[in-house]
């Protein structure tokens, strides 16, 4: 069997998780690593043991033995190089958020389907066995309607430098805020009819901990509680009408269970014993779209991609927090009454 080929653009700590999964995954390989430092890119190639490395994205772009760029740079940088990988033709994985807005996402997504080639968002969870399971347990109303939903997500993040600044896109929304609203959405079905948010900044001017309470149009209800000053649960609780089922583990579950309307435990799920990382999982769903031809993953469309930034700018122009970054709108300051 000829191995899928990866190409990874970006050095970093998350490029390397993908290039340890990719390692231990049949049927694929990451054969090219760029940096915009070279030595960066070669020390990264003899660490995991990649055969090419590349001092510069475009000659990564350039090479015809890549069948799919990875994007694992900084937010801002995601449109760019997703737009540069599609109009080289290259099918691309862009690791989440797609881009720090949802005007450059849109770019980026129309340009995709108006090339025809793919152009899919690394939210990684959105892939797992264990997600697809809860999909498949709300579709067969394991626990009835769903009425409520709340999930929390938080880690001690105060030390990521580019976490703390406006510039690098940064904060808990973009970060952590769209694992447990993207739970919320899927379940859902919809973005929510109403939100009423709170959020505390640091004194870079990005947001660090938020809570965020949903009505939804069919009369549900969700909250989300994100923060990158301290340690969360990082569970998701889903209630029905005939019971609840609880996740643990938001950004990477590690059990699902159902609980009835006398609190006993009806299922208990864990994730495949075969699991590398969790990650595998989107770029096997990735080689499968690009082998039908598609332009996206049904795992998670380029819709729901642009639905769930449309609300974190919704939040985010609630919270008057704006990047200083291109294609970004300025907050509009009230004009005092004369």
């Amino acid at each position: 069997m000829i191995d899928f080929n990866i190409g990874i653009l970006g050095a970093g700590h998350i490029a390397g998780k993908i290039a340890e999964t990719i390692a231990k995954l049949d049927g694929f390989r990451v054969g090219a690593i760029a940096a915009r430092d070279k030595a960066r890119a070669e020390e990264f190639a003899a660490k995991y043991d990649v055969e090419r490395a590349y001092g510069s994205y475009d000659e990564l772009l350039n090479d015809p033995d890549i069948e799919l760029v990875y994007v694992a740079t900084f937010h801002p940088t995601h449109a760019n190089l997703a737009i540069r990988a599609i109009e080289a033709g290259k099918p691309v994985l862009v690791e989440k958020p797609i881009s720090f807005n949802a005007k450059t996402a849109e770019t980026v997504m129309g340009l995709a389907r108006e090339k025809n080639v793919f152009c899919g968002e690394a939210l990684w969870t959105r892939f797992m066995p264990l997600t697809l399971h809860i999909r498949e347990l709300i579709a067969q109303k394991a626990i009835g309607d769903v009425r409520f939903i709340h999930a929390s997500l938080g880690y001690k993040l105060v030390d990521k430098e580019r976490l703390l600044h406006p510039e690098t896109a940064g904060g808990a929304l973009l970060d952590l805020g769209i694992y447990p609203l993207s739970m919320i959405f899927m379940i859902m079905g919809s973005l929510p009819a109403a939100c009423a948010s709170s959020v505390n900044r640091i004194s870079t001017n990005v947001d660090a901990l938020e809570t965020i309470n949903m009505n939804f149009p069919q009369g549900q209800m969700a909250s989300a509680f994100v923060s990158m000053l301290s340690e969360l649960d990082n569970r998701a609780v889903i209630y029905g009408t005939r019971g609840r089922i609880e996740v643990e583990g938001v950004n990477l579950p590690t059990r699902v269970r159902v609980y009835g309307e006398n609190n006993e435990i009806l299922e208990e799920t864990m994730p495949p014993e075969k699991q590398i990382s969790g990650y595998e999982y989107e770029f096997i769903a990735a080689r499968n779209a690009i082998i039908m031809g598609k332009v996206e993953c049904p795992e998670i469309s380029h819709i729901e991609s642009r639905d769930m930034l449309r609300f974190m700018d919704t939040l985010r122009k609630t919270w008057k927090i704006t990047y200083p970054l291109p294609e970004e709108p300025t907050i509009e300051e009230k004009k005092p009454q004369q």
